[in-house]
């Protein structure tokens, strides 16, 4: 059970996550846009994009979110990886499903997507990937 304090902890570190998330995006797009304006053809550009803004969400999440500045960094990158991997694939199928199989508006499977991907990822980092010792 949580008590008051341990409560308003969470919230916090979900609040940090939330908000590496939001500025995740803002690195994506700026990458990608930076790129496609430099000539770079799609596939290289937003493959790079996804790499930058991985990276970026790793460090703050790292150092800002879970504040894990002294923990082993190897482990909890390759885990960060494969946990981001599995979520786009959840998200991609997820998206699949409601838009073309169940005729979701394209906005609402998005959406849905978005917050499978937040609430999971947030659980899965928080307990395995940035776990406290």
């Amino acid at each position: 059970m949580l008590n008051n304090k341990t409560f308003i902890k969470e919230f916090y570190t979900l609040f940090r996550y939330g908000l590496v998330g939001l500025l995740n995006t803002a690195v994506f797009s700026l990458a990608a846009w930076l790129l496609h304006k430099t000539g770079w053809y799609y596939p290289a550009y937003t493959a790079l994009a996804y790499v930058i803004a991985i990276l970026f969400s790793f460090v703050m999440n790292t150092f800002f979110t879970f504040k894990k500045g002294s923990s082993p960094k190897t482990t909890m990158f390759l885990r960060f990886i494969l946990v981001t991997l599995i979520l786009l694939g959840l998200v991609q199928l997820i998206q699949l499903g409601l838009i073309e199989k169940l005729e979701w508006p394209e906005i609402a499977g998005v959406i849905s997507g978005m917050i499978f991907y937040t609430g999971v990822g947030y659980i899965v980092n928080r307990l395995w990937v940035f776990k406290t010792d």
